[in-house]
């Protein structure tokens, strides 16, 4: 919700008419630079607070066979 609220404030008059120049930077209107920074900065947003919500799932207790023992971890490296 927070990332939705900093986006719809980043697009509003008294944020947006700060970069409603007629000038370019590197060929491109800076008003056009402005809203494709903020898209990213807003993806980039979003990814970073997702991080924590895909790391939670590892924490979960252990998957258990039928008896409701715990299943032992498997040796995956291939140099033993």
């Amino acid at each position: 919700m927070a990332i939705l609220l900093v986006g719809i404030a980043m697009v509003m008059p008294p944020f947006a008419q700060v970069v409603l120049v007629d000038a370019n930077l590197f060929g491109l209107p800076i008003p056009l630079l402005y809203i494709f920074t903020v898209w990213a900065a807003l993806i980039l947003g979003a990814a970073v607070m997702a991080r924590p919500l895909s790391n939670a799932g590892r924490l979960a207790t252990p998957p258990r066979q039928g008896g409701g023992e715990p299943i032992p971890p498997t040796d995956t490296d291939p140099a033993n």
